[in-house]
């Protein structure tokens, strides 16, 4: 069998929707004959991501199942056979060589249905502790693409480990070289911001000299005007954006960077070599983006800083100390660059071919 149409099922977050995508792109680069499909629900950032660039959407109607209340969790009990009743009827009518589960909810349903129509199917994980719904699907896949070694042991003889796809333009970013100056801080929480970051970072600012820092902060949209008046009245060296369309100039420009540790964003800052504080979503499911951060952090590349617990004065004084250590930063770099996973999408595309042989 060859590869010549792939279902990309499920959706998760934006991060394993642009992965996801980047695979696509790819494939549609080496084959213009290869038919694409997307599936996964009305709700989901798909929805949102991928019409704008030319992908097909097909959705079907799933809930969550972990760390829901009573009444989600009986909806979407309610929901599981009209979700494989859709999802098989997606599966026959496209007639998919593979399918590959991109994460999130409704790739349950969608890789439960190619499995009984003895379909082919390959697993996306990009964090070390795989999602919920991927572990439960291990057993029903006949691969998975992973990022680390930690998450390949949950797989198997399945697993490969490939690295996340991301722009190749990370990878060219130059090393950090040490420097008098302020130190350039980039910051940002997402492509939506986050608060607690924003509200942490510019009440850190209180305690951090002007002539020693100066900061690139993406607040989101919703937060934009508020933390823009409040860096105003600090008097603060600092860029405040709502949104960073070239995020691999600002990291170029950057010596440390502030952020939440989603996969992508991980990938992210380990192909541009790097140094991170970061500060892991503390609802994040199955709180894996703090197992994400740890695992850089114990590779000296990072630091883990959380958000519930702390305060901004412990920010600003490990900023204060990270100043005093520039080869610190440097060699922190060093390390978070020794991590990347440069041809993550080749890798995977490779993976895929060898699955549905």
């Amino acid at each position: 069998m060859s590869l010549n149409r792939v279902l990309f099922a499920g959706g998760g977050t934006g991060g394993h929707v642009y992965m996801a995508v980047a695979v696509a792109q790819a494939l549609k680069e080496r084959s213009s004959g290869i038919d694409l499909l997307f599936a996964g629900t009305e709700q989901g950032l798909e929805a949102r991501i991928l019409p704008p660039l030319g992908f097909n959407l097909r959705t079907i109607e799933i809930g969550g199942l972990k760390n829901v209340g009573l009444r989600r969790l009986v909806t979407t009990g309610l929901q599981l056979i009209p979700s494989i009743v859709q999802s098989l009827r997606i599966v026959r009518e496209f007639r998919p060589s593979l399918v590959v589960g991109v994460g999130g909810y409704s790739s349950g349903p969608l890789v439960l249905a190619t499995r009984m129509l003895r379909i082919p199917a390959l697993l996306l994980e990009p964090n070390v502790l795989p999602g919920f719904t991927n572990r439960l699907l291990r057993r029903w896949c006949q691969g998975a693409a992973v990022a680390y070694e930690e998450t390949a042991r949950w797989f198997g003889k399945k697993a490969r480990i490939t690295g996340i796809p991301i722009r190749e333009q990370f990878f060219s970013v130059p090393d950090l070289a040490p420097h008098e100056g302020p130190l350039e801080v980039l910051v940002f929480g997402g492509s939506q911001g986050s608060r607690p970051i924003n509200e942490l970072v510019v009440a850190a600012a209180h305690n951090l000299s002007a002539d020693r820092f100066s900061l690139v902060h993406q607040t989101g949209p919703r937060d934009f005007e508020r933390i823009s008046r409040e860096y105003s009245s600090l008097r603060f060296p600092v860029e405040v954006v709502p949104y960073i369309d070239d995020m691999p100039l600002r990291f170029e420009a950057a010596d440390l960077i502030i952020s939440r540790s989603g996969a992508s964003t991980i990938a992210e800052i380990t192909a541009a070599g790097r140094p991170s504080i970061l500060i892991p979503f503390p609802h994040a499911a199955d709180d894996h983006q703090k197992k994400n951060a740890e695992a850089l952090e114990s590779r000296g590349a990072a630091i883990l800083f959380e958000q519930v617990g702390s305060d901004p004065s412990q920010l600003a004084a490990k900023l204060v100390e990270l100043d005093s250590q520039r080869e610190r930063l440097a060699e922190m770099g060093k390390k978070s660059r020794s991590l990347a996973k440069p041809n993550a999408v080749a890798r995977i595309i490779q993976l895929m071919e060898e699955t549905v042989c």
